[in-house]
């Protein structure tokens, strides 16, 4: 978490800093983002991104440098976390969790040589739905249930890309995120050997397409 903020921190710095030392106009830039998230929340007991939701949304490029600058998204993202059977030590149980959340990022961008970006920033989110399948029963049958979880209202989580440039103004990127706070309150009694991070926490990798809408060549 410490790490997560430092280099958000430094990045948008750096970029704040470096904006306010220039008198060019800024250039804005609209367009979508889509793709895949696979998820996993830590602290449930499961390891492994299981469990497979929707990613995408809109999304403001704000530009004053050739190879810096700012990026604002109101995205539809699905979390959560799978449990899968395995067969080989005789579980066949099942369950999952599945978690809507509207985030909105605010994130620098760095363009690194040939066109592709570096990208890091801090995601809050809005909790849309916070759902449940299989717990009581042991296997998932696609009859979503609320949770009984006190999952938080609210999310703020650190979030880092990989760009890679396709034609026109496209880009595919392959996306980290992570809370930093927990999603649900501390325990009030979370016993002897606990730390700050003992609570769960969102974990999630994208794979996706953004295509803003100006060539930016043109």
């Amino acid at each position: 978490m410490r790490c997560a903020i430092a280099t958000t921190w430094m990045a948008l710095t750096f970029g704040v800093t470096s904006w306010s030392q220039d008198q060019s106009p800024l250039v804005f830039n609209g367009g979508y983002t889509l793709g895949f998230s696979a998820a996993q929340v830590r602290g449930d007991g499961i390891e492994g991104f299981n469990k497979l939701g929707l990613y995408g949304g809109a999304v403001v490029d704000i530009k004053r440098f050739q190879n810096l600058g700012f990026q604002l998204g109101i995205l539809y993202h699905e979390k959560g976390s799978k449990k899968v059977a395995n067969p080989r030590t005789g579980d066949y149980s099942t369950w999952a969790y599945k978690f809507s959340y509207i985030d909105i990022p605010l994130v620098a961008v760095v363009e690194l040589s040939e066109g592709y970006t570096i990208s890091t920033g801090l995601q809050p989110g809005v909790l849309l739905s916070a759902l449940e399948d299989g717990l009581d029963g042991g296997s998932v049958t696609g009859d979503w249930l609320d949770t009984n979880l006190p999952i938080r209202s609210w999310e703020l989580s650190w979030v880092v890309w990989i760009g890679m440039p396709t034609a026109k103004g496209g880009e595919l990127f392959l996306r980290h995120s992570q809370s930093l706070p927990g999603i649900v309150p501390k325990p009030s009694n979370p016993g002897p050997n606990a730390r700050w991070d003992d609570r769960m926490q969102n974990i999630t990798l994208q794979v996706g397409y953004t295509r803003l809408l100006l060539d930016p060549e043109r």
